[in-house]
C-alpha cells in the first residue's frame, strides 16, 4: 500500500499540470501579498493575524482549483484503464480512495507550505516581522475544512461524471473571489477582510484577533460534511468494465 501511495504521489508531483499550477499559485500569492496584503486588511497591519488569514483565504480558491484539476484525472478514460489493473490488486476500493485523497492532500499541503513560506519571507523582508507562530492555528482552521469539503465534493462529482469535476471550477472561482463574506465563507478571504471592521479597536489602533462562534461552527460543518461525503463515496464501489 505504501509503494502504491509513493507511486501515485510521484505521478502527481511530477505531472506537468501540478508543476504549472504550482507556479501559477506562487505567482498569484506574491501578487496578493504585494498588492493587497502590503496595505493591510481592514485597516490592520499587513503582518497582523487578520491580514495573514485574509491572505490565506484569497489564495485558497486557486489552490482548490488546482486540486480539483488533479482530481479530475482520477475519473478520466486513461485512469479507468488503469483501474482495470488495479482492480486485480489486493487494494480495496476504500484503500484506493484513501490513497488518492492522501496524495491530493500532500499536493495541497505543498502548495500551502510554499505560499506560507512566501508570506514569511514577505513579512520578514518588508516589515522585519518574525512572529509567525500566531498564524499557525488560524491557518489550519482555514485550510483543513476547506480541503476536506472540496475533495469530498470532487470525488462525489467525479463518481457521477468527470465533467462535473470541471463544472466545479467556475463555482469555486465565484465562491472564492466574488462570494459573500459571511461566516460560511468556505475560503475565509471575504470573512477575514470584513469581520475586523465590525469590531472595536484596541490601544494599538486595530481590533484584537478573535474568531466568532458562527465561523467556527461553519468550519466544523464543512469538515463533517466533507468527511461524510468521503465515507459515502467509500461505501459504493465503482463498477469497472473489463476489456
Amino acid at each position: 500500500m505504501i509503494k502504491v501511495f509513493g507511486y501515485e504521489l510521484k505521478r502527481l508531483l511530477t505531472s506537468w499540470l501540478f508543476i504549472a499550477m504550482l507556479a501559477v499559485n506562487t505567482i498569484f500569492a506574491w501578487y496578493i501579498l504585494t498588492t493587497e496584503i502590503i496595505e493591510g486588511i481592514a485597516y490592520t497591519a499587513p503582518f497582523s493575524v487578520w491580514s495573514n488569514c485574509a491572505y490565506i483565504g484569497k489564495t485558497l480558491p486557486l489552490s482548490i482549483i488546482t486540486i480539483l484539476l488533479l482530481q479530475a484525472g482520477y475519473y478520466g478514460k486513461q485512469q479507468k484503464r488503469v483501474d482495470i489493473l488495479i482492480g486485480a490488486s489486493p487494494l480495496t476500493h476504500v484503500q484506493r480512495l484513501l490513497l488518492n485523497t492522501a496524495a491530493l492532500g500532500v499536493c495541497f499541503l505543498i502548495i500551502c507550505l510554499i505560499e506560507s513560506i512566501l508570506g514569511a519571507v514577505f513579512y520578514a523582508a518588508f516589515f522585519g516581522y518574525y512572529g509567525f507562530d500566531v498564524f499557525i492555528l488560524p491557518a489550519l482552521l482555514e485550510i483543513i475544512p476547506c480541503f476536506v469539503f472540496s475533495v469530498g465534493i470532487g470525488h462525489l462529482a467525479g463518481r457521477i461524471h468527470q465533467g462535473l469535476v470541471y463544472a466545479l471550477l467556475p463555482i469555486v472561482f465565484i465562491a472564492g473571489f466574488l462570494g459573500a463574506a459571511g461566516a460560511f465563507d468556505l475560503f475565509g478571504g471575504g470573512y477575514f477582510s470584513a469581520y475586523p471592521l465590525t469590531l472595536p479597536v484596541n490601544s494599538d489602533g486595530e481590533p484584537e484577533f478573535v474568531i466568532n462562534s458562527a465561523w467556527l461552527l461553519a468550519r466544523f460543518i464543512y469538515l463533517i460534511a466533507g468527511a461524510s461525503i468521503l465515507i459515502v463515496n467509500s461505501a459504493f464501489r465503482p463498477k469497472i468494465k473489463r476489456a
